[in-house]
């Protein structure tokens, strides 16, 4: 029987998404072996409240890891680094002596502080401040960093809102910080902390760029933290996104796994999907879209919704990127299966391709608003056009068209702003990307090819990446170019004219929408 040092080794990749936790083991081919997963389970006490509580997300991360190597059929000690991915956004603050939390994780896509969001966008200090950086952009000659602070607005996806809406109404919270007794972290940072109770406290870039504490030009945003008053000692260590977060507990999988790397879903889906060159563009299409595009050593101006993001900082390399999202993407099939459309996502191709058109209907996709390059709040979802002839696959088909407009409007708003040459082909991936009429329609109204991995769960493959080359597992990126397989290219003809007309109908539709939630609880 061989040693542990001498029996194969594999790498371990987790990712915590919106809806779905997944845990993925991974050979030198990347090929998965073993694999768990299970459904997040939200808490949702109110409107516009999405919460996650801390026992429970760790009872799901620990049961999905130890399934996933239970399936694989390998023991803990050959898993050479673990690798983890998460949404960005979803933090907690917890006792740093008991590791008690003071409140559950509020989620990226909470919009309790919306109210205080719009105060603050609308506060003479902010305009102040604006000013004052256009007036910098101005005397230094056009420097990116005071362009983006003159036109930048806060959201309620960034961490400084909800954080600071934390404090003041958390029972005790506001005390206990002034007391130095309390911790921050996104779901990567609580993770590793109780992964290796409480040894390592610690973040990576990709996640940290995300919360509004962060300038992309400049490291930490002192200038934010202090006008909205916000504490710096209750922030972790930031580290390379390969970097070193300790190893778990032996207590927990039986053997110590080193934590190679930390990345935020989106910045790990694209290292998964080796765009590791700028102009590189890449769409995730799971419960909402997400375009992303590198934009190389430099970083982009927010604009319209679009934003700039680090994406990785491993060793020398420092990579940029310019994202825009869509809140509604699986949600909308989701929606399809409630009302009866079909009963399986994988059904709603074929509802769609049985009628030749969406017979002038129009669908909206704004369950929870429009976000770039439209962006607002108050848009509802809703379906036009409507008429006695009206079929199912109408519908359907006009909830499929609905997302690709939506991909095209993204396309057409970082290719704009990202400032870089965006390269022709698309690379595609998330649960939504299965379907091909979807990808085949993208294909036409982009008039380019739209590759389609085999394996979908990009953020997965890209946290499994990263660790693997920190521990050389992978030794440089063309090995990482050459394991990664393509399933599909999609290539149709433009039909750009042939779309014109829906397309045109869409955005009327689009403008019926707008502002149909005006006031706060009309929801």
């Amino acid at each position: 029987m061989s040693s542990p040092e001498e029996a194969e080794k594999f790498i371990l990749a987790i990712d915590v998404g919106t809806t779905t936790l997944r845990a993925f083991i991974y050979n030198h081919n990347a090929e998965v072996i073993g694999a768990g997963s299970q459904p997040l389970k939200l808490h949702r006490p109110r409107q516009g409240t999405i919460e996650i509580i801390p026992s429970s997300l760790w009872e799901q991360f620990i049961s999905i890891v130890t399934t996933a190597i239970q399936d694989s059929g390998i023991s803990a000690d050959q898993i050479a680094a673990l690798g983890i991915s998460t949404q960005r956004g979803t933090f907690t603050t917890w006792n740093k002596k008991s590791g008690a939390p003071y409140h559950n994780f509020i989620s990226w896509n909470d919009t309790r502080c919306a109210e205080r969001t719009k105060a603050i966008n609308r506060s003479w200090s902010l305009k102040g401040l604006k000013v004052g950086a256009t007036l910098l952009y101005g005397f230094t000659c056009g420097k990116r960093r005071w362009e983006t602070a003159s036109v930048f607005q806060f959201s309620t996806q960034h961490v400084t809102m909800r954080l600071g809406w934390a404090i003041d109404n958390v029972p005790g919270l506001k005390e206990a910080v002034a007391q130095d007794e309390v911790l921050y972290g996104a779901l990567d940072t609580w993770l590793v902390w109780r992964l290796t109770k409480g040894k390592v406290f610690a973040t990576d870039l990709s996640n940290f760029s995300a919360t509004g504490m962060y300038d992309v030009f400049r490291g930490l945003n002192t200038i934010h933290m202090s006008y909205l008053g916000l504490p710096m000692n209750i922030l972790p260590d930031i580290r390379d996104t390969n970097g070193n977060f300790g190893e778990t507990d032996t207590e927990f999988f039986g053997a110590a796994i080193p934590i190679r790397a930390l990345a935020a879903d989106q910045q790990a889906a694209m290292f998964g999907q080796c765009c590791f060159d700028e102009g590189d563009i890449k769409v995730t299409m799971g419960t909402g879209s997400f375009l992303v595009i590198n934009t190389g050593s430099r970083p982009s101006v927010p604009y319209d919704g679009a934003y700039p993001l680090i994406g990785w900082k491993i060793g020398n390399d420092l990579t940029y990127l310019m994202e825009c999202n869509d809140a509604d993407t699986g949600t909308v099939i989701e929606w399809g299966i409630k009302m009866g459309f079909y009963d399986d996502p994988s059904q709603c191709t074929a509802v769609a391709e049985s009628v030749p058109n969406s017979g002038g209907v129009s669908f909206v996709p704004a369950f929870q608003g429009l976000q770039g390059p439209i962006n607002d709040d108050g848009a509802c979802a809703c379906l036009l056009g409507l008429t006695a002839d009206t079929k199912p696959g109408h519908i359907v088909r006009s909830m499929l068209e609905s997302i690709a407009f939506r991909i095209v409007q993204l396309h057409k708003l970082g290719s704009d702003k990202c400032r870089t040459v965006v390269k022709q082909t698309v690379r595609v991936d998330g649960g939504v990307s299965q379907n091909d009429f979807l990808c085949n329609l993208l294909s036409g109204l982009l008039d380019c090819p739209v590759d389609r991995p085999a394996n979908l769960q990009m953020s997965c493959l890209g946290a499994a990446f990263m660790a693997g080359l920190a521990v050389g597992f992978w030794k440089n990126r063309d090995e990482l170019r050459r394991v990664k397989k393509i399933q599909t290219t999609f290539h149709s003809d433009s039909i750009k004219s042939d779309y014109r007309a829906t397309m045109r109908a869409w955005e009327k539709a689009v403008a019926r929408s707008l502002n149909w939630y005006s006031e706060p609880g009309d929801q």
